[in-house]
């Protein structure tokens, strides 16, 4: 039996799919703040009322005189999800289609189904391009600027090259006053003269690493940490405690890399190869600044966001919804204490 309608006046957007373009379903996205697809642990512990994006192949279409009803059934979890429709599009109708839906998901609590209505649809393949288009772009914007931030360091700061002190010693390094790799109109005397002291506290705290590898994890995490507006100092401790520096790391519950990065949500991130020190830290620097965000916002208080953003870094948003905070895990308590007590070390306190 096809699922009671949700009133259409919950739209923010009016349904679409009959006459939709790509760019349309891309400007829908923006307008609902949505920047990727939902994973399956997110859409199965929300609560509320919100727009999402979803992933997942079409095994079914029912068609009555009440409306449709698509089976949406997500590869990685195995689930499916039923969405009512109006006007679907002639090719979503077709069973075994992958494509990516924009949907008016309503839930009332924990324990209840996802009420869930079709905004607007796309096939897979132009927006996992699109997507892959956009990390390329991202990332070679901030490998373009931390190159020309070394590359000027080596020029303006001959004494690091000399084998003198740099201007701080590791242990309290420095943060630039600003983000000059953000948007890269010019970069700052100041942010040149951080390489060499992170660089220098990368190699004393794993010996193993060649001073080249060490300075390009330096420049890639002041790059990327520019970028999206993070301390570069809560990076290094993230990272200090994920792996110390280790770029072929790789956890007994198969994470990955520098940022211990999970295979399905390196997946989501756009990251192909964790091991790869520039994918490694894009994704976990983005994915950092994504929990910033989402518990700054939710507490309206910096710390409280840190840890509940920590929190959900080592153990997964699902968790710190189901908990209502950071969970009662042991691992991830000791976690969050660790980073943050790191990261204030770094910091001078």
């Amino acid at each position: 039996m096809i699922k009671k309608l949700l009133p259409l006046t919950l739209l923010i957007l009016p349904v679409l799919t009959h006459a939709q373009t790509f760019n349309e379903y891309l400007s829908a996205r923006k307008q609902n703040g949505v920047a990727q697809a939902t994973s399956p642990a997110a859409l199965e512990t929300f609560v509320g009322e919100r727009v999402l994006e979803v992933r997942g192949v079409i095994r079914g279409f029912l068609e009555s005189s009440r409306g449709q009803l698509l089976v949406l059934e997500n590869p990685d979890s195995k689930r499916e999800l039923f969405i009512t429709a109006t006007n679907a599009p002639g090719w979503l109708k077709t069973s075994n289609t992958t494509a990516r839906l924009l949907i008016k998901a309503n839930r009332q609590n924990e324990n209840a189904p996802v009420d869930s209505v079709l905004i607007m649809a796309t096939a897979e393949g132009p927006i996992a391009a699109w997507e892959a288009e956009q990390i390329v772009i991202a990332r070679k914007k901030a490998e373009e600027a931390a190159k020309k931030a070394a590359a000027q360091q080596r020029n303006s700061t001959p004494s690091s090259r000399s084998g003198s002190s740099p201007t701080r010693l590791p242990g309290n390094i420095p943060k630039p006053s600003a983000s000059p790799l953000k948007d890269t109109p010019g970069l700052s005397a100041e942010f040149l003269t951080l390489v060499g002291p992170y660089t220098e506290f990368i190699q004393k705290r794993n010996r193993k690493l060649s001073p080249a590898k060490a300075q390009d994890i330096a420049e890639t995490i002041l790059a990327y940490s520019a970028h999206y507006g993070v301390d570069p100092r809560l990076v290094m401790a993230l990272v200090i405690c994920e792996s110390n520096f280790n770029p072929n790391a790789r956890s007994h519950a198969g994470a990955q890399g520098l940022g211990q990065l999970m295979p399905g949500t390196a997946r989501g991130l756009g990251v192909s190869n964790s091991y790869d020190t520039d994918q490694n830290l894009y994704g976990t620097i983005k994915l950092l600044r994504g929990h910033l965000d989402k518990y700054t916002n939710k507490t309206g208080d910096s710390f409280e966001g840190l840890v509940l953003a920590l929190a959900a870094y080592n153990a997964g948003p699902g968790a710190v919804k189901k908990h209502n905070g950071v969970p009662p895990y042991r691992e991830t308590q000791n976690y969050v204490r660790k980073v943050i007590a790191m990261y204030k070390e770094l910091c001078g306190e």
